[in-house]
């Protein structure tokens, strides 16, 4: 692993993005899927040399056509892409808090209180009549599993039942990129990455403006553990534990 927090040479993924006028979240993806040369800190941190940033700068298409196939892949429709019809995203919209939070379900933020910006544009009738919600409350749940192993789940094969669809990431970075394509209803988080780490996860996690009703579950083999997130976590699950087990504590049931 090289020490390159202090080299000049190198940039943050942040500093990446605003010179290639992208999200970090997509430089993350190039990162990931190897489009961009990077390295680690100690500290554990991707640092980008500069000089992949002068090769790229000229010509993008390459990898702006890989993140367009990536975001045609995902069968997923927000309320205002729904309400676009494939075209140009109305614009009152972009006034709307679900917009805004780039909320996965707009009808989790009904019950805000008038004045915060759920503006209810196109809201006809109840969200049990509406066509958006009839087509996106069938497609099921989303959890993210952040965890060293996907062990972690006992029938791990089966990770597409139940109404639940399951995803594993062994790092915060894989996490952040996940969150931006997959869009998690749930997040498990698995304590085995230590009290301090684990805070920090859920923390993040919770203040992330683009799941802003994200639920977080901490797992680990003694409930104290999760103590100490007690604001952030949704609820607590013994690991390992079963898909079964894992879809009664998200009913509340465990």
């Amino acid at each position: 692993m090289v020490d390159l927090s202090k080299n000049k040479d190198y940039l943050t993924t942040t500093e990446a993005a605003r010179l290639l006028s992208v999200s970090p979240d997509t430089v993350l993806k190039w990162v990931k899927a190897g489009k961009i040369e990077s390295f680690r800190t100690l500290g554990g941190h991707c640092r980008i040399p500069m000089s992949a940033l002068d090769a790229l700068s000229g010509d993008k298409s390459g990898l702006l056509e890989t993140e367009e196939i990536t975001r045609r892949e995902s069968t997923f429709q927000y309320c205002w892409e729904y309400l676009s019809k494939g075209g140009e995203i109305k614009g009152e919209c972009h006034e709307c808090i679900t917009y805004r939070s780039r909320s996965r379900r707009c009808y989790e933020l009904r019950n805000l209180p008038d004045g915060l910006g759920c503006l209810r544009l196109y809201c006809k009738s109840t969200c049990t009549e509406c066509d958006y919600y009839k087509m996106v409350s069938e497609q099921g749940l989303n959890v993210l599993v952040l965890a060293e192993s996907n062990r972690i789940i006992t029938d791990y094969d089966d990770i597409d039942i139940n109404g639940l669809h399951i995803r594993f990431v062994q790092s915060e970075y894989e996490c952040a990129m996940m969150i931006e394509k997959f869009r998690p209803d749930f997040i498990v988080v698995d304590c085995t990455f230590g009290k301090r780490r684990t805070e920090i996860v859920c923390k993040s996690l919770f203040n992330d403006p683009r799941i802003p009703v994200v639920r977080l579950i901490l797992s680990s083999k003694t409930k104290k553990l999760s103590d100490y997130c007690d604001k952030e976590v949704f609820g607590w699950i013994k690991k390992p534990f079963s898909i079964e087990q894992l879809k009664n504590c998200i009913e509340g049931t465990a």
